[in-house]
C-alpha cells in the first residue's frame, strides 16, 4: 500500500561554474558599498539600512549568476489510474435541512462543468467512474458535460464489496488513490470496527459541509417474544427514536390480515430524551403464523399515517423519509393440533377439570387413559362356570369384556379418535407413544408399566423431545419402586427419604421468584395481581412426600404449612431433548370448586387458566415430524436459506423424503422450489430464495415419504425490508469516512476544498512519476525585488543628501 507523502523537492544549480567568479565579484562589491557607507557622514540607522539593501541587491544578483532551479517529482499526466466511486442508493435522496440540496443533487454539481476540479483531475489521471448501491456500475462523466446520476430505488449501499471490487479490478495497475462520494453509512457490515488496509489503495472521501441533526422520527429495534401466558402469549416489543425535537408520538401495530385489528399506544418523550420503547401484549385472533406491521409517528401527523400499512407517498415536516417510520414482524403462533396423553391410577376430580379446561382450547386435545379397577388375582382350580372376564363387566357386552380379562386392571378410554387407539392399555411401541406430544401421570404407581414401557416412556422424554408431568396423589411418588424406577429418573425430584415426617396439615400455595420469571406459572401480568390471587386461594390438604430437588432443576411453587415446614408444589427441568415436571399435591381440585362456588359476577376461570398454560408449556418445544426454519444465508443479505427437518415414526432423521416447498410473497404469486439433501446432517433439507423486493413471505413444506404417502406440512415465514438497514442512520458517518481514510493512507476532503486537493494529489506519492525543473532565477519575482532593493537604496541616499 502506497502513503499519501510529500514527493521529494531540491534544489539544483544550473551553472556551478560561475561559483568562485560570482563569489569574488560579490565579495568585492560588497566591500566597496561598506567602505562608502562608513565614510558617508549620514546617522547611523539610514546609512545602515541603505547598505543592507545594496547588500541584498548584490547577493541577488551574484545567485541568479549560478542559476538555482527547483527539482522534484509530480505523477505523470495520465499514466495514474484515478477510480471516482459514487454512492446512488436511495440515503442519497436525504435533505440536511427541508430547504437544502439532496446529497445526491450537491454531488450533481460537483460534477458539473462550472467545477475546474474535474477537469484537472483528468489532465493529470485517468479517472475512471462508478457509482454503487446494491453492486458496482460503470459511471461516465466529464468535466464538459453535465453528470446526472441516476435516481434508483435501491436499498442497499454495499461500499465493502464495492471497494473490494474496485481494487480487484485495477489489481496490478497504477492507482493513484480512490476518491469516494457517499454519506458513509454501509448495509454490507456488520460492525464498523473493519481493516480498510486490505483494500490497498489510498482513500479519499469527500464529505459534504452537512451540519446539524437531521429531523426524523423512526424504529430503531422490534423484538417479538412469546410466551404461554394465555391472556397475552405474544408480546412486540418497539425500540424509536424522534430527532429534531419533536415528543409526542403514537405507536401503532397493526394485523396486516386483519386491518381492524389495531393495537395503539401514545408516548410523550420527556425534555432532553430522543428514543423510547413501548410494549404491546396481546393475544392473536388466529393460530400460526402472522404479519403485522408496527409504525411510529408523530402526533400531529395522524392523518397523513392513517394507512401505516403503505407510507410511500407521505410527506412531514418532522420526517427526513418514512421508510424508517415502518417495519414488519412476524408472528408465528404454531398451531396445534397437539395430542397430551392422560395416564391416571384412579377416577379423581383432578381429570375433570384439567379435561373441562383443555376442552375450551382447539389446539390442544386430551386422550385419557384411565384406571378404574385394579387386576384381580386368577386361580387355575376354577369350574367351568366361571367367567374369564373380571367381575366388573359381568352381564355386559362380550365384546367389551374383551378388554378387561380377569387378570388385567380395567381401563377406560376417553377422546380416542380410533377404535383401536389405545385398545391395549399404554402403548408399547414408539409409532403409538411418540404420536403424542405431552404425557400427564396422576396418581399412578410404577408397577402398573413394564419395563419396556418404562424404557419407551424415557425414549419419549429424551429423544423424541415430549414433555411429562408427574401429578401427585396416593400411588405417586411413593415407596423405594420410584426411586429405582425409570419415572424416578425422569422426575424433578429425588424419591422420599426413610422416616421422612408425615405430610399432613393444611398448606398454602405460593410462587418462587424463578416461578414469577415464567409467565406459565402465573395468571397475571405483575406480582401485585398475581399475590392477591393467591392469597385468595384455599389451602391444600394432600402433598406427597417427595425427596430433594435434583440439581439442574427449578422450584417454580412451594406449599408452607403453618408451623414453616416449606416444601416444593412445582419442580421443572431438562431431560434429553424434552422436559419433565413434578407437581406432588394431590388436591388441586379444591381450586375449581373453590371457583365453582363463586358469583356469576366473576368471569375469570383461573384454575382452568393454569391447566391450559401448563398444557401449552408441556407442548411448546416438542418437536414435530416436519419442522421448517429460516436462516440467515452467510454470503450475502439479499438471500435466506429455507431449512426443512423430516423425522419418522420413531421420531429418526428421514432422508428419503420428497419435499415439495412453496414460497408465497404476501400479495404476490406463488413460487415452488426445489430443495435437496443437506450433505452435512441427516433428515435435513435446504435451499436458498434470493429476493430484493421488500415485503413478508410465507413458506409451506409439503413432505411425503418415499412411498409417496404424506408426513405432514410445516409453514413458516420472514420478512425482508432491505430499506431498514438502508435508513437505520441518516447522519452522515464522518467517524467511518475518517477511519477508512486514516487506515488506508488518504484523508478526508470536505467538498468546499475539491480546487486545492485537485492541484495537491499530483504532488502525492504515486506509482508513476516524472521529473519536473523549474528555474528560480529566472522569476519576475526575482527581478523584482533585486530593482526594489537598489530603487529603495537610492532613495533613501537622494532623501538624505547622499547621492
Amino acid at each position: 500500500m502506497s502513503n499519501a507523502l510529500p514527493i521529494g523537492m531540491t534544489v539544483i544549480w544550473g551553472a556551478p561554474e560561475w561559483l568562485i567568479p560570482a563569489v569574488i565579484v560579490a565579495t568585492l562589491l560588497i566591500g566597496m558599498t561598506l567602505w562608502n557607507y562608513v565614510r558617508s557622514p549620514s546617522v547611523g540607522w539610514v546609512r545602515w539600512l541603505a547598505a543592507g539593501l545594496k547588500i541584498t541587491a548584490i547577493v541577488l544578483a551574484t545567485v541568479c549568476l549560478l542559476q538555482p532551479m527547483q527539482s522534484s517529482e509530480r505523477a505523470r499526466p495520465k499514466a495514474n489510474l484515478l477510480p471516482i466511486l459514487i454512492d446512488r442508493s436511495q440515503s442519497m435522496e436525504l435533505k440536511a435541512t427541508p430547504t437544502s440540496d439532496s446529497r445526491r443533487e450537491r454531488v450533481e454539481d460537483l460534477f458539473s462543468n462550472r467545477n475546474a476540479w474535474l477537469r484537472r483531475m483528468e489532465q493529470d489521471f485517468d479517472v475512471r467512474g462508478y457509482t454503487f448501491a446494491d453492486r458496482t456500475e460503470k459511471a461516465t462523466f466529464a468535466a464538459a458535460n453535465e453528470f446526472q446520476l441516476d435516481s434508483t430505488n435501491e436499498n442497499a449501499s454495499n461500499l465493502k464489496s464495492s471497494l473490494d471490487s474496485i481494487s480487484e479490478r485495477f489489481s496490478g495497475r497504477p492507482l493513484a488513490g480512490l476518491m469516494l462520494f457517499t454519506d458513509g453509512n454501509p448495509t454490507d457490515l456488520s460492525s464498523t470496527d473493519f481493516d480498510w488496509t486490505s483494500v490497498g489503495v489510498p482513500i479519499y472521501p469527500v464529505v459534504p459541509s452537512e451540519r446539524g441533526v437531521i429531523a426524523d422520527i423512526a424504529i430503531r429495534d422490534i423484538t417479538v417474544r412469546q410466551t404461554d401466558f394465555e391472556s397475552a402469549p405474544v408480546s412486540v416489543r418497539v425500540q424509536f427514536e424522534s430527532t429534531g425535537g419533536e415528543r409526542e408520538l403514537v405507536v401503532v401495530l397493526q394485523d396486516q390480515e386483519e386491518p381492524e385489528s389495531k393495537h395503539e399506544q401514545k408516548v410523550m418523550l420527556k425534555k432532553g430524551e430522543s428514543s423510547g420503547e413501548v410494549t404491546f401484549q396481546f393475544r392473536p385472533t388466529k393460530p400460526g403464523l402472522r404479519f403485522f406491521t408496527a409504525a411510529v409517528f408523530a402526533a400531529r401527523d395522524r392523518e397523513a399515517f392513517s394507512d401505516v400499512a403503505n407510507l410511500s407517498g407521505v410527506k412531514s415536516r418532522f420526517e427526513a423519509t418514512a421508510v424508517n417510520n415502518r417495519r414488519v414482524v412476524a408472528v408465528d403462533r404454531a398451531a396445534g393440533p397437539y395430542r397430551i396423553l392422560y395416564v391416571a391410577g384412579r377416577p379423581n376430580w383432578e381429570f375433570k377439570f384439567l379435561r373441562r379446561a383443555i376442552s375450551t382450547d382447539a389446539e390442544i386435545q386430551l386422550v385419557g387413559l384411565m384406571r378404574i379397577a385394579n387386576k384381580e388375582p386368577k386361580f387355575s382350580f376354577r369350574d367351568q362356570g366361571v367367567s374369564e372376564t373380571n367381575s366388573l363387566f359381568r352381564g355386559v357386552d362380550d365384546r367389551e369384556a374383551e378388554l378387561a380379562q380377569y387378570d388385567e386392571p380395567v381401563m377406560i378410554r376417553m377422546g380416542v379418535k380410533a377404535s383401536e387407539e389405545l385398545s391395549d392399555g399404554f402403548p408399547e411401541s414408539a409409532e403409538e407413544l411418540f404420536a403424542y406430544q405431552a404425557v400427564i401421570l396422576d396418581d399412578i404407581e410404577p408397577e402398573f408399566f413394564s419395563e419396556d414401557q418404562l424404557l419407551l416412556l424415557r425414549q419419549f422424554v429424551s429423544v423424541r423431545g415430549g414433555g411429562l408431568l408427574m401429578l401427585g396423589g396416593q400411588e405417586s411418588f411413593s415407596g423405594k419402586s420410584f426411586s429405582e424406577s425409570t419415572l424416578g429418573e425422569l422426575s424433578a425430584v429425588y424419591g422420599p427419604r426413610l422416616n421422612q415426617e408425615s405430610m399432613k396439615g393444611e398448606y398454602r400455595f405460593s410462587i418462587t421468584r424463578e416461578g414469577m420469571l415464567e409467565p406459565w406459572v402465573r395468571l397475571r401480568d405483575n406480582e401485585a395481581d398475581e399475590s392477591t390471587r393467591l392469597n385468595e386461594l384455599p389451602n391444600l390438604t394432600t402433598v406427597n412426600t417427595v425427596g430433594d430437588v435434583k440439581p439442574g432443576a427449578f422450584v417454580l411453587a412451594e406449599v408452607r404449612r403453618g408451623d414453616g415446614l416449606s416444601l416444593p408444589a412445582i419442580v421443572a427441568h431438562r431431560f434429553g431433548k424434552g422436559r419433565t415436571a413434578a407437581m406432588p399435591l394431590g388436591d388441586l381440585w379444591r381450586w375449581s370448586m373453590h371457583r365453582a362456588a363463586k358469583t356469576d359476577g366473576d368471569a375469570r376461570d383461573d384454575p382452568a387458566q393454569m391447566w391450559r398454560q401448563m398444557a401449552h408449556w408441556l407442548v411448546g418445544e416438542v418437536p414435530r415430524r416436519v419442522e421448517a426454519r429460516i436462516e440467515k444465508n452467510a454470503d450475502t443479505e439479499a438471500a435466506i436459506d429455507i431449512v426443512v427437518t423430516v423425522r419418522d415414526e420413531a421420531y429418526l432423521p428421514l432422508d428419503n423424503a420428497n419435499v415439495e416447498l412453496t414460497v408465497t410473497p404476501v400479495g404476490g404469486e406463488s413460487l415452488v422450489l426445489q430443495v435437496t439433501s443437506d450433505d452435512q446432517a441427516a433428515g435435513v433439507y435446504r435451499t436458498t430464495y434470493w429476493t430484493d423486493q421488500p415485503g413478508a413471505y410465507r413458506v409451506s413444506a409439503s413432505v411425503a415419504g418415499p412411498d409417496d404417502a404424506p408426513i405432514g406440512i410445516a409453514e413458516t415465514g420472514w420478512t425482508s425490508e432491505p430499506e431498514v438497514r438502508e435508513f437505520q442512520h441518516l447522519a452522515l458517518n464522518r467517524d467511518l469516512l475518517q477511519n477508512i481514510a486514516e487506515q488506508t493512507g488518504g484523508r478526508v476532503v470536505d467538498d468546499n476544498e475539491l480546487d486545492a486537493f485537485a492541484s495537491e494529489l499530483p504532488t502525492k506519492k504515486v506509482p508513476v512519476t516524472e521529473t519536473w525543473t523549474h528555474p528560480l532565477w529566472h522569476s519576475a519575482w526575482w527581478m523584482t525585488a533585486m530593482i526594489a532593493c537598489l530603487c529603495s537604496e537610492w532613495g533613501l541616499r537622494r532623501w538624505k543628501g547622499l547621492a
